[in-house]
């Protein structure tokens, strides 16, 4: 194929990308990617903004983060080689089924309602709106250990989230 060809087929292509993106424009309300489980992406908190709320981890503790996304945030708390819990926040706005669990909730955290799921998870729901959990992994974590540990998340600071505009 010749020079002069390779760039017509070029510019052809770059054109009829270009229209065809103009052509849908009207119809960008019926593409994916505006919506979080149905909610619109702009009131849905992103994940970056729960990062900063974590805990800060003892000496010999590593807290990495493997996992973020819009309404999502999640880190591994770490000693040494072992890993101790799973730590997330995650915006229910996205699954307010998550929310229903609270309901009956007879525990309280600073305030919030706190549950336990199973023996190995705790969750507290934020402001009716945020969930925090912490499962225990491997030899795992004692209910009050799992509380003590949510309760050292920034909660004030997770309670005055807004998501970015």
């Amino acid at each position: 194929m010749n020079r002069t060809l390779r760039w017509g087929v070029g510019l052809l292509l770059l054109v009829s990308l270009a229209v065809g993106a103009f052509l849908l424009l009207p119809f960008r309300t019926w593409l994916p990617g505006g919506t979080v489980a149905d909610v619109p992406t702009s009131q849905v908190v992103n994940g970056t903004a729960f990062n900063r709320l974590f805990p800060e981890p003892e000496a010999g503790d590593l807290l990495v983060f493997t996992q973020e996304k819009r309404g999502f945030s999640e880190a591994r708390l770490k000693h040494g080689d072992q890993v101790k819990a799973l730590l997330a926040i995650s915006d229910v706005t996205t699954a307010p089924e998550a929310r229903r669990k609270f309901e009956a909730s007879q525990s309280r955290l600073q305030g919030w309602p706190l549950v336990e799921q199973g023996p190995q998870a705790t969750a507290l729901l934020v402001a009716d709106r945020f969930q925090i959990k912490v499962i225990g992994q491997g030899d795992g974590l004692e209910a009050d250990e799992r509380q003590e540990l949510i309760g050292q998340f920034n909660l004030k600071g997770l309670a005055a989230l807004e998501p970015a505009a």
